[in-house]
């Protein structure tokens, strides 16, 4: 009761009400009762367990009121994490079919979308136990795991391997880690299938994430990526922009970033480095982050059209449209090379990728992973999105969170409309859902998103402002 007591202080580590200090998750300074001053060690070893300082553990050697304080405030962080974090993917998905069928701390059959289920049992897994449901109007059995379902790995090795993978290591060697430090055999294939499930995962919910403490002066360039799919015979020597026919199959990779954020706005992967992959590029840009105030490149003729196209005005303020030649003149593209850098490290060592539909999958896992998970130096130990103003507090497992928010959040709307979800603004009243463009559209972002939603069963309704897509639910 004493060590409840002391628990039940918890609060601000800055607080002087504070009687608990975690220092790591095996080390915790516990405050004294009768001395305020005074703080106690308490700390957890292989051999002995739960060890403290004060006289009560040293005359005993048992667990003392501060060891049960800890144990408490242990029990504590694991409720809060339950709470927060494991919110069941399927009571979001209820509540997008019927938006008063259940309130979101409520757990709803992901079949039948039923409220009445009862515990079943613990499904003992080989690296951790999971608690099991069945419904009781259609004897549906299920779990509660967020962007992990049906996964006969724990979350903590998938991550795992997705860590490393975008850290550089290969395939084969993520494996051979797995099986020495946590005894799990897998092959290599298995991998790569946990990265098609984290980039599906998570990014259509991180593309509708707009950066709002943006730079404003953006930075572009291409590289050579090996995909040996791609035939480059079939073009001309003025179309391939290079001295010489390449004996390899190759893709063009257009990275475009933001100078002070250090923020990877897009990505386009094209066969051909021409006016069109360029003017792609920036409509891509314009969709997923503010205007720039300037546009920096390294002076190809593609860029200047592209920039003709897209972003050149005759209002004020205009976007300034600067050649930086090479380091010699002025200089002001090191850092999209340093990111082309990032991305030939991974390139190396799996020896090419296979076709550009995949290579634009990876391309785009490793922006997310860049932009949410990699802290940056240059950033004080930041990632690109926190220094952008996109706040997601992805805590010290980086990608499990992400992943499990994506799955929390996930949105049908946003999914369905990908980053051009940011253009519109969705109504659900009961009955049916609305939506309506969030300002002016131009002709072609209208007849996309037009054709999207078409697809999905949704009406366009013409009624001057109040102009929407209307669909029955």
């Amino acid at each position: 009761m004493r060590g409840l007591e002391i628990a039940n202080t918890i609060g601000n580590r800055s607080a002087k009400a504070v009687s608990i200090k975690r220092l790591n998750k095996l080390a915790y300074k516990v405050r004294s009762q009768t001395n305020a001053d005074q703080w106690y060690n308490v700390i957890k070893t292989y051999n002995e367990g739960w060890m403290c300082e004060c006289l009560d553990f040293q005359a005993r050697h048992s667990p003392c009121k501060h060891i049960h304080a800890v144990q408490f405030s242990k029990l504590l962080r694991r409720k809060i994490y339950l709470d927060t974090i494991l919110q069941p993917l399927q009571e979001l998905q209820a509540k997008e079919v019927n938006p008063s069928a259940v309130e979101l701390d409520q757990i709803v059959c992901p079949k039948c979308f039923s409220q009445t289920y009862q515990k079943f049992g613990i499904r003992h897994n080989k690296y951790g136990d999971m608690q099991r449901y069945v419904c009781k109007a259609c004897n549906h059995r299920f779990v509660v795991n967020p962007a992990f379902e049906n996964a006969k790995a724990s979350a903590k090795i998938i991550t795992a391997a997705i860590d490393l993978y975008f850290k550089g290591v290969s395939f084969r060697k993520i494996s051979d880690h797995l099986k020495q430090m946590y005894g799990f055999s897998i092959h290599c294939s298995n991998v790569c299938r946990w990265i098609t499930r984290f980039t599906n995962v998570v990014q259509p919910y991180v593309d509708t994430l707009i950066p709002t403490e943006i730079g404003g002066v953006y930075h572009v360039d291409d590289m050579l990526l090996h995909v040996r799919k791609e035939n480059n015979n079939q073009l001309e020597r003025k179309e391939n922009h290079t001295r010489h026919i390449f004996e390899n199959h190759y893709s063009w990779l257009w990275n475009l970033m933001d100078s002070k954020t250090r923020f990877w706005i897009c990505s386009k992967l094209s066969q051909r480095r021409d006016i069109a992959a360029g003017v792609a590029l920036l409509h891509d840009m314009k969709k997923r982050a503010p205007m720039p105030k300037a546009f920096v490149h390294d002076g190809l003729p593609t860029y200047d059209e592209a920039y003709r196209k897209e972003l050149r005005t005759t209002n004020n303020p205009r976007v300034q449209n600067i050649r930086s030649v090479s380091i010699r003149h002025e200089g002001l593209n090191a850092n999209i090379e340093r990111l082309n850098g990032t991305v030939r490290d991974r390139e190396i060592v799996m020896r090419g990728l296979n076709k550009q539909e995949t290579a634009q999958d990876l391309v785009d896992a490793m922006r997310i992973h860049y932009n949410f998970i990699r802290p940056h130096m240059a950033l004080e130990n930041k990632t690109p999105a926190e220094t952008a103003g996109i706040k997601l507090e992805l805590g010290q497992n980086k990608v499990e969170l992400l992943m499990r928010l994506a799955s929390v959040n996930k949105n049908d709307i946003a999914q369905l409309l990908g980053f051009r979800f940011n253009k519109v603004k969705v109504n659900k009243q009961d009955g049916y859902v609305e939506i309506k463009p969030n300002g002016w559209l131009d002709k072609r972002e209208w007849r996309e998103i037009n054709e999207i939603l078409t697809k999905d069963g949704f009406e366009w309704k013409s009624c001057s402002i109040d102009s929407c897509w209307i669909k029955s639910i």
